[in-house]
């Protein structure tokens, strides 16, 4: 059960990818704070089946959680949605192969700010593989930043508004995952999966109430759209529901930066997409950096 987490962080990778993806495509439908919404909105009753039936597996009840707690849970829900904001305006620029990429680096981040603010421990073989997994990262993506760098010099490349966007993104994701990893630790009671499906709809419950409030301030028209684009709205909430499962899970049983550095492995999942359903062929040095992904994960195993 020890290395359980494993095969939980790199399904939610799957997910997370396929996600990101659909997201991006029905962000030419609605607005960016509405895509955003549409994540928590539409996931949120599969994220209370699911804790209904691990309640009722478990035969337990409602989990008595210190004050620090809540802190913990509202830190990563608004982290969370300010992360998926950004990384959806992200999208919308035509040079952001090199800010996503660094989007990538929320596992260095969450390293260090993890040791350094939070309650993270990280091995020596854990920073190798940390490491390991974000060079693996930077291989795969080789192609796209190539692009990227060809279109820009190296300081536009640096000062660029994606670059900061990508950090940014990277920066609120790796906040989000300690805040949750935190909340996980102070819940008293219970299995990983259970202070897991807690967590998980108390977070996603802040953000649908306080972001609902705000789009029906601000954006009230956005919830026409949304509707009719059920269907996608559908399948976002479905593939997030299960990403955050994932995510949480695996967090409640292991450290955040290192859940992160399998979860490394959804850019190998973008890249098998794109080779399977769009027939995009893989370059050596992709085949190199998913091995170091690999490798990275074997070594977090062992």
């Amino acid at each position: 059960m020890d290395l359980v987490w494993i095969p939980i962080a790199v399904a939610a990778g799957f997910f997370q990818a396929v996600r990101t993806a659909a997201q991006k495509a029905v962000n030419a439908h609605l607005s960016t704070w509405m895509t955003t919404y549409v994540r928590s909105l539409w996931g949120l009753p599969f994220l209370i089946a699911y804790l209904a039936i691990v309640v009722s597996v478990e035969g337990a009840g409602v989990p008595t959680v210190p004050a620090v707690y809540w802190l913990h849970v509202a830190g990563c829900a608004l982290t969370q949605v300010l992360a998926t904001w950004v990384l959806i305006r992200l999208f919308q620029r035509s040079n952001f192969a090199v800010g996503t990429i660094l989007t990538k680096t929320d596992v260095m981040q969450a390293a260090l700010i993890g040791s350094l603010l939070f309650s993270e421990i990280i091995s020596f073989n854990g920073v190798f593989a940390i490491i390991l997994s974000v060079l693996g990262v930077l291989l795969v993506s080789g192609r796209q930043a190539q692009g990227a760098f060809q279109r820009l010099s190296l300081w536009q490349a640096v000062t660029s508004v994606s670059t900061g966007l990508g950090l940014l993104t990277g920066f609120l994701f790796c906040l989000s995952y300690l805040f949750l990893r935190e909340a996980s630790l102070v819940m008293p009671e219970g299995s990983g999966a259970y202070r897991a499906a807690w967590t998980v709809v108390g977070v996603t419950v802040m953000q649908v109430v306080g972001l609902g409030m705000y789009m029906a301030w601000r954006e009230r028209d956005q919830f026409a759209p949304m509707l009719r684009h059920w269907r996608p709205c559908v399948f976002i909430g479905l593939t997030s529901a299960a990403g955050s499962i994932g995510w949480f899970t695996a967090m409640a049983m292991q450290n955040a930066s290192y859940v992160k550095a399998v979860g490394q492995t959804e850019v190998i999942f973008t890249i098998l997409i794109s080779t399977f359903f769009f027939r995009e062929t893989i370059s050596p040095r992709e085949y190199v950096g998913i091995a170091t992904i690999v490798a990275s994960v074997v070594i977090l195993a062992f």
